[in-house]
């Protein structure tokens, strides 16, 4: 008992510690975004993500001011809550031993630790997803097809496909729990099972008008197609789960088979796992950082791994105690990694992290990509901007045109009244006969992109920017001035 009340008083120490890191760390593009559909009152959008993450960054706003800590003050309270459900799972699967280790490895994780430190469709599916697991569990113990259990997991589903549209398909998990969980069979024919489905159906359906009012902007993008590659796949999961984490974690899933874990009562966090874990292989990698939603099965992981930690009998008690010591420092050591340095660089990969891959060598390119990359030099990026836009006098005659949509919502946040900032996207109608700067990071553009030169009467490259942090470059920065836009019907 003493020991889990030292427990929740860690996970409360964790969350102050966690508020009070919350405004180090520059707004990741995802979270921008949220903001930019905020100011626009695009709340029912479903671009690169669901209205649930907007609702929230807005909360927050009007809680925590309009800075970094107030768009993300939720994140380390979702944290929580997800670090509660899987302790809850943990006691009633088990017991409150392995209830709380499974707590400390899951707050050990790498990423997790991400997620609960930036508010991204990824951190309402750690929370959602145990929450649905939980639901179900107790529903299936219940005679009354009716209970309020099924309608509580037939929310968490919609919820789900709300945060991370179209709910990552990871939905089919919950359906995959009745069909594991063999000995449960008949719930399949449950008026509950009916709720589940009819909730996912209906967010996922208003996801798919949506999609076809706006052109099927994922299925242009290819995020219908897996990511077939074996290596890029299995190294992102060792940057995010540690390598001796995942390791054991494989150990201990395949303890569970051995054991027959799936036949009894004890099945949940394996049945959850398996499916979850096939989807994020073949689908996380589309997910840009730091959203790492499709690696809640990791949660369900360390479930399994603190219970064969605890009732393993063919390894001593101090080789237990060492193992687990190394694994959870190292864990730890990885999350700062990820956060704080850029020591990732030396673990570049040509993934989704680093969202531009360069046309070098895959060997080259591994020690240049940096997956924090995205949580750095947005600020310097706009003060640059703010710089430029000054000296070409102001925001009166002047707006920002930025190449992409991640460059146009940082800058639209870091620069606030600055002056107006869109993308290629957007509708500039309204800005016929004005002057922009166009910013981009493409390295290698000797000038503006043909379509966008045509609509300036005149265009020229003004100035070219290194954004340095911790002694290296995070952004490359291009601008040019565009005199005279003339919109496309005119």
């Amino acid at each position: 008992m003493q020991r889990q009340r030292f427990l929740f008083a860690a996970l409360g120490l964790l969350t102050l510690w966690r508020w009070a890191l919350l405004p180090t760390l520059e707004l990741a593009p995802e979270e921008a975004l949220a903001v930019f559909r905020v100011k626009q009152g695009e709340w029912a959008g479903f671009f690169e993500m669901g209205p649930l993450v907007p609702v929230f960054a807005r909360l927050g706003m009007l809680i925590g001011g309009a800075g970094e800590f107030g768009v993300r003050l939720f994140a380390p309270l979702l944290a929580l809550g997800a670090s509660l459900l899987v302790w809850r799972l943990g006691r009633e699967l088990f017991d409150e031993q392995i209830a709380g280790w499974a707590v400390v490895i899951v707050n050990v994780l790498p990423a997790f630790n991400v997620a609960a430190m930036t508010l991204t469709p990824g951190l309402f599916v750690c929370v959602l997803v145990p929450a649905v697991a939980l639901c179900v569990r107790s529903a299936m113990r219940q005679a009354d097809p009716k209970h309020r259990a099924w309608w509580a997991a037939g929310a968490c589903v919609a919820g789900t496909a709300l945060a991370q549209p179209p709910g990552i398909a990871t939905m089919g998990a919950v359906v995959c729990v009745f069909v594991l969980c063999r000995q449960q069979r008949h719930h399949l024919r449950s008026s509950g099972v009916r709720v589940i489905l009819a909730a996912w159906s209906m967010v996922v359906l208003g996801w798919l008008i949506w999609q076809g009012g706006h052109g099927w902007p994922d299925f242009a993008a290819g995020r219908w197609l897996p990511e077939w590659r074996m290596m890029p796949n299995l190294l992102r999961w060792i940057v995010l789960a540690s390598p001796l984490m995942l390791g054991l974690m494989v150990l201990a899933v395949s303890a569970g088979f051995s054991s027959g874990m799936l036949q009894t009562q004890r099945s949940l966090p394996l049945a959850m796992l398996l499916p979850l874990a096939g989807i994020d292989f073949l689908y996380g990698p589309h997910e840009s950082w730091p959203d790492t939603g499709g690696v809640v099965w990791m949660l369900f992981g360390a479930v399994l791994l603190a219970h064969r930690s605890t009732v393993a009998r063919t390894v001593v008690i101090e080789q237990k105690v060492s193992v687990r010591t190394v694994t959870l420092v190292l864990a730890a050591l990885q999350s700062a990694f990820l956060l704080q340095t850029d020591l990732p660089r030396t673990l570049g990969l040509t993934w989704p992290f680093s969202t531009r891959p360069s046309a070098e060598t895959g060997s080259s390119h591994a020690f240049t990509a940096d997956p924090s990359k995205t949580l750095r030099g947005w600020r310097e990026s706009a003060r640059v901007v703010s710089g430029v836009l000054e000296q070409a006098g102001g925001t009166g005659a002047w707006f920002v045109l930025a190449g992409d949509w991640q460059l146009a919502v940082e800058l639209d946040f870091y620069l606030g009244e600055a002056g107006a900032v869109k993308s290629p996207a957007s509708d500039l109608r309204a800005y016929a006969g004005r002057n922009a700067l166009f910013v981009t990071e493409e390295r290698d553009a000797s000038g503006m992109p043909e379509v966008l030169k045509n609509r300036f009467q005149r265009t020229e490259l003004l100035t070219v920017a290194r954004v340095m942090h911790a002694g290296n470059e995070v952004r490359w920065l291009k601008i040019f001035s565009c005199h005279d836009y003339r919109p496309p019907d005119s």
